[in-house]
């Protein structure tokens, strides 16, 4: 019934282009942080040098992707797509082919890779929503995070495949993918854009508590992802079971996303957002807590079956927020959002296990997380309340 259901989304007119090239964009985003890592080590020696390539790929690509996803609404995406990923096709090709760059050379060549195709994310869900009937939207929208999530799973240990034929050879797949990506978008259909709407406030006045929200559900997965080693510690349990938990966090994820998306939930999409949040943020808390293994698991696993859908309809909310033409920028700024939260729990987490434990430090940042999302959403709620009621001084008929 649910493999039915999504068919009939991959069936309609130029989805099997835009899925091509959603996994060719979406894999050497997910294979970098791990490729860079062994070519900075294979270069200089050094797994710091490394870790500081990732680091400003995934930096240059938050701070790209708003402005680069505007270029998805003002532009043709079959245009726009082939060019983002056929440039950054060739800045991964020039990485894996210099034989000794110095580290600035890889440290601009590594910023280049993240940020030229940035825009594409959001670029990609756009043109996703648009290709789709209206009904079928947020069921799109599920299928879209079911895909990024199995690539997101499956890049590392790609990477770990690959990297033993030599350090350059991910680097170089990472180009084959996003050139086959470029190849692939000149297929791309380009629907009708809808009408320009005459909306209140400007793009991140609107977009501003999605932005909130993604960072806080990524920052409360981020603290307990990192802090989770130490938590198995605590538990007497070896740290390396951190893989299998969260393998099953993962593979929940993508359950539980295209489960969301195979019928219509009662309630608006924000309110769907918020309640599977909570319900996320609650089993990642709980996590915190137990002093047992199995249960661990079971609510990692429950916090995934959660998170991928409130993100979805998260994203839902948002397409309803925006005027058509600002929803590639939108959903490229909600993806940095989401990318500085998971970015931040790093150095947060890192500080409060130091000194507080594992457990406290989980609890504070869940419970942060918590107060963010319901906060921004609570505003937002309040701007959709004062957009709905009719002007002030309005004569109302009555018949």
């Amino acid at each position: 019934m649910i493999g039915n259901h999504y068919l009939k989304i991959l069936r309609s007119p130029g989805m099997a282009a835009w899925l091509a090239v959603l996994v060719c964009q979406r894999f050497p985003v997910a294979m970098a942080p791990l490729a860079l890592v062994y070519l900075g080590h294979a270069v200089t020696g050094s797994y710091a040098v490394g870790a500081l390539l990732g680091g400003v790929h995934a930096l240059a690509e938050a701070a790209a992707a708003g402005p680069l996803g505007r270029r998805f609404d003002r532009r043709p995406a079959r245009i726009e797509a082939a060019l983002a990923l056929g440039v950054e096709a060739a800045v991964f090709l020039l990485l894996a082919a210099l034989p000794s760059p110095p580290v600035p050379v890889l440290v601009v060549l590594a910023a280049a890779g993240g940020a030229v195709p940035a825009g594409a994310h959001g670029g990609l869900r756009a043109l996703l929503v648009r290709l789709v009937p209206a009904e079928r939207r947020v069921a799109a929208l599920s299928l879209e995070s079911a895909v990024s999530t199995t690539v997101w799973t499956l890049a590392p240990a790609l990477v770990a495949v690959v990297v033993v034929f030599g350090a350059r050879w991910p680097i170089a797949l990472m180009a084959v993918l996003a050139g086959l990506g470029a190849v692939a978008a000149r297929g791309l259909r380009d629907p009708a854009r809808p009408a320009a709407q005459v909306v209140g406030g400007g793009l991140w006045r609107r977009s501003w508590p999605t932005l909130a929200f993604d960072a806080a559900q990524m920052f409360a997965f981020g603290a307990v992802s990192l802090a989770l080693p130490s938590l198995l510690l605590a538990f007497k349990a070896g740290d390396g079971l951190a893989g299998p938990v969260l393998t099953a966090y993962t593979l929940a994820g993508i359950g539980g996303g295209l489960l969301f998306g195979v019928r219509a939930w009662p309630g608006t999409a924000l309110a769907q957002a918020v309640l599977l949040a909570m319900g996320t943020f609650l089993a990642l808390g709980a996590a915190a807590l137990v002093p047992a293994l199995a249960p661990v698991v079971a609510l990692f696993a429950l916090a995934g079956l959660f998170q991928t859908p409130a993100l979805t309809a998260r994203a839902a909310a948002l397409q309803d927020r925006l005027d058509p033409s600002q929803w590639s920028a939108g959903f490229s700024g909600a993806y940095a959002a989401a990318g500085l939260g998971y970015g931040t729990a790093g150095f947060v987490v890192a500080w409060l296990v130091d000194r507080l434990g594992a457990q406290p430090a989980i609890g504070l940042c869940v419970v942060t997380s918590a107060v963010i999302v319901l906060a921004a959403s609570a505003a937002e709620a309040r701007a959709v309340r004062r957009a709905a009621r009719p002007p002030t001084g309005l004569a109302v008929e009555r018949g």
